[in-house]
């Protein structure tokens, strides 16, 4: 009885719990990625000859969108392919490009045939959710980003182009048989 007694003090003083904090990013990486190469699609299919040799500043104040920053680091990056010599002065520039953007987001779709979760309420605890079991599922994020260019002449305001709205595409889609992946895309990780 001693000897139980022991054991089970020493199993009670043994017996421990670690809890990690780990810090979560508001939006996960796989969403930032499709978003990211949605921009991609959309500002590779820019085509602008009017900037080629000329100083042109671009003008971000009508974009409003999430990821921002890197809109504005590639649509820097293309008007410097397409020949743009670029400028961050209004006085300096020839022509002055705004950029805007129609809609940039991700449509989310799933499809499955089985049984879904079901929430079981549990008194004094809360819900206790039961896994779905699909026979098949199929998930999809369709990323979308659309971006429209203006180009004005800085010295008398007039048009010289417009481009778009543009519309790139990113899509991520698993589907699964019985829990077993039968199809991924990830195309536009391959770009």
């Amino acid at each position: 009885v001693i000897r139980l007694f022991a054991i089970l003090i020493g199993a009670v003083l043994t017996v421990g719990c670690t809890a990690v904090k780990e810090t979560q990013p508001a939006r996960t990486a796989t969403e930032q990625l499709i978003l990211s190469h949605a921009v991609i699609d959309a500002v590779q299919q820019i085509k602008a000859d009017e900037v080629a040799g000329k100083k042109v500043m671009l003008d971000l104040s009508y974009l409003k969108t999430v990821d921002i920053e890197f809109t504005k680091g590639e649509l820097r990056d293309r008007l410097l392919q397409l020949g743009a010599e670029l400028v961050t002065d209004a006085a300096a520039a020839e022509i002055i490009v705004e950029a805007r953007s129609p809609g940039l987001g991700i449509d989310d779709s799933k499809t499955a045939i089985g049984i879904p979760a079901i929430p079981i309420p549990v008194p004094s605890v809360g819900t206790f959710e039961t896994p779905a079991l699909s026979l098949y599922r199929y998930d999809k994020q369709h990323g979308i980003a659309g971006i429209s260019l203006t180009g004005i002449e800085a010295s008398t305001g007039k048009h010289v182009f417009s481009v778009g709205p543009i519309i790139g595409n990113a899509v991520h889609s698993d589907m699964r048989f019985i829990g077993l992946p039968l199809y991924k895309n990830r195309k536009y990780l391959d770009r």
